[in-house]
């Protein structure tokens, strides 16, 4: 029951996309980032309709699963019923890969998988934020009964009962229709989120840079053992890392299309769920307003800004009031607003502090992924190679997403520095995971810019094709001449 019911929340994120983005079955690229998309806003829908159904009329099963079944035939009607457009998301023009970059990234796919497999099977449980944070808020919701709310108690302190409900509503949601608490139900939505990124990672290179460049991006992001780890670990952050991911791919692709606003309101409801998983989807969602108006107003169409802004809006207004509506009703005081406002400008004019998170963050990108050489190095190798070209087209979305990493990082700094407690114990446990959830964003900018590489394999095929259409059109004019 637990798989038949991550199927179906599966399938309810299936029909609001394919709502959007409809497509024959022959287009097997646009139909996989459909795919990869449902299955992350299936979650966050289905999780918001549970908490909602639970804060209106209690954790009665009957009027859940009537509510979330009535929310499944809605979105299978409206998939049924939507119409072919236009926008149809293919691999950019471009030389076939080599057969060596797709057994690279066969591989690294195999092998990651593999690890996820042995981690979850070593530790059903997750690592501690999982079984002391989203796992625990689970169970109070599903074993509680008409005490849920304790969930939130500010005696929980140590367990941050303010953090959003995403993860633990969809586990307790699958629980409560399964009418099972088990250890399946966390540890496959965790595979859902890591293998969803890396596919619209791909998917969303793939549409804009090509094959090539796609198959490259998937093999360095599943090449991490950092993401496959913590991802298996049940750690949030991969599943905020997923929607920064989705919302950012989809106002690229929204470059490409720029008379199809569907991409907008779909990147702000991501967005609106990435600040339904945690604290930071709220800085991000903040970042990425600002930067995408930023973006617009210099390097994009001006007149297009307030449409798309709108846009947006329509499509996080949902999940932000359901959050407001969290923290105003049920959280606990934030961590670091709870504290006195002397203890924040004590630590902001600390220099020492200034000095330790500068230092983590320069070494940082380093030891991100725990690559046997650091990534970082390896991606400065390759762009010293191919070099940065970005079309005129995609500036307005490659800014956007600097502009937002950039915005978030500076507010991860800021957090840093007036949260009481010892920043360095702080730094040694979040930041690579913070970091994390950037990770495939900056990929994408980075492929989004390189020039594609000029490989063997590509040479040859482009060599023997060259030669067949050169010679046949003389052979034309001659025959016409005579």
């Amino acid at each position: 029951m637990i798989w038949l019911s991550l199927v179906l929340i599966w399938v309810l994120g299936l029909g609001v996309i394919r709502f959007f983005f409809p497509a024959p079955a022959k287009c097997l690229l646009h139909n996989a980032l459909v795919i990869s998309l449902g299955a992350g806003v299936g979650i966050g829908i289905a999780s918001s309709l549970y908490f909602l159904c639970l804060a209106t009329f209690g954790p009665k099963v009957a009027i859940i699963a009537a509510v979330e079944g009535v929310a499944l035939a809605a979105a299978v009607v409206l998939a049924a019923v939507a119409k072919r457009r236009k926008t149809l998301l293919d691999w950019a023009p471009g030389p076939p890969s080599p057969w060596y970059l797709r057994a690279a990234f066969g591989v690294t796919l195999l092998t990651a998988l593999a690890m996820f497999i042995f981690y979850a099977l070593t530790k059903p449980h997750g690592e501690w934020d999982a079984w002391s944070i989203w796992n625990l808020r689970a169970r109070f919701l599903f074993r509680a009964g008409d005490f849920w709310k304790d969930a939130f108690s500010s005696q929980l302190a140590w367990s941050h009962p303010g953090y959003p409900l995403l993860l633990p509503g969809v586990i307790a949601l699958c629980w409560t229709l399964a009418r099972n608490e088990s250890t399946l139900a966390p540890a496959a939505i965790a595979l859902l989120f890591t293998f969803g990124m890396a596919s619209s990672l791909i998917a969303t290179v793939g549409i804009l840079r090509g094959k090539t460049q796609a198959l490259i991006a998937g093999t360095v992001l599943l090449g991490g053992v950092g993401l496959v780890v913590n991802g298996a670990n049940q750690y949030a952050d991969v599943p905020l890392g997923y929607f920064i991911l989705a919302t950012l791919a989809l106002v690229c692709l929204q470059e490409r299309h720029p008379e199809d606003l569907r991409f907008t309101v779909l990147a702000g409801l991501t967005a609106g769920f990435a600040a339904w998983t945690k604290n930071e989807g709220l800085l991000f969602l903040v970042a990425v307003v600002a930067a995408r108006g930023w973006a617009i107003g210099r390097y994009g169409n001006r007149s297009a800004l307030l449409p798309q802004l709108l846009r947006m809006a329509a499509g996080f207004v949902a999940p932000l009031a359901l959050v407001g509506f969290f923290k105003l009703r049920f959280a606990a005081s934030d961590d670091l607003l709870s504290k006195r406002p002397g203890q924040i400008v004590e630590n902001v004019a600390n220099i020492g502090r200034w000095i330790t998170v500068l230092e983590a963050y320069v070494k940082a990108p380093f030891r991100m992924g725990n690559f046997i050489i650091p990534i970082i190095l390896v991606l400065a190798l390759y762009w010293y190679l191919v070099r940065f070209k970005v079309e005129e087209r995609d500036r307005p979305g490659l800014a956007t997403i600097l502009g937002t990493l950039a915005i978030t990082l500076a507010g991860e700094f800021a957090i840093y520095l007036a949260f009481p407690g010892d920043v360095a114990w702080q730094l040694n446990t979040s930041l690579e995971r913070l970091l994390l959830q950037l990770w495939p964003a900056g990929l994408l900018a980075f492929f989004l810019a390189a020039n594609a590489p000029q490989l063997a394999g590509i040479s040859k095929a482009a060599a023997k094709s060259k030669p067949v259409k050169r010679t046949q059109k003389p052979a034309r004019r001659t025959a016409e001449a005579r």
